[in-house]
């Protein structure tokens, strides 16, 4: 009989044993490779920091933009500007005017 209850401790402590182990092991693995692991945090930090470059774009964009639009105040009106505009939405020309005629693929947006 006591021979019988080492190895039934023997086994159950080895067993109690092997199950930490492979917990451990099993989270150790999943903290690197999981889809929140270690890995994962670096891709994210890449394309955290292609984003914000996109960002730094669009807010200069939008500056752009901004500075465009308060041009068209009714206090301070760009005479060239407004000329500009009221031509390209009337489809006027000027006697003087040259007009090239640029492909779809080529033309950039005027904003």
């Amino acid at each position: 009989m006591i021979v019988r209850t080492r190895i039934r401790s023997l086994i159950f402590n080895l067993s109690l044993w092997l199950i930490a182990a492979g917990a451990v092991a099993y989270f150790g693995y999943h903290s690197i490779h999981g889809e929140r692991g270690l890995r994962a945090h670096r891709s994210f930090e890449t394309e955290i920091a292609n984003l914000n470059g996109k960002l730094q774009e669009l807010v200069a964009e939008r500056e752009a933009l901004e500075l465009r639009v308060g041009q068209f105040e009714p206090s301070a009106v760009d005479r060239d500007l407004l000329d500009e505009e009221a031509r390209r939405s009337l489809g006027w020309m000027a006697p003087n005017d040259r007009i090239l005629i640029i492909p779809a693929s080529l033309q950039r947006s005027a904003f």
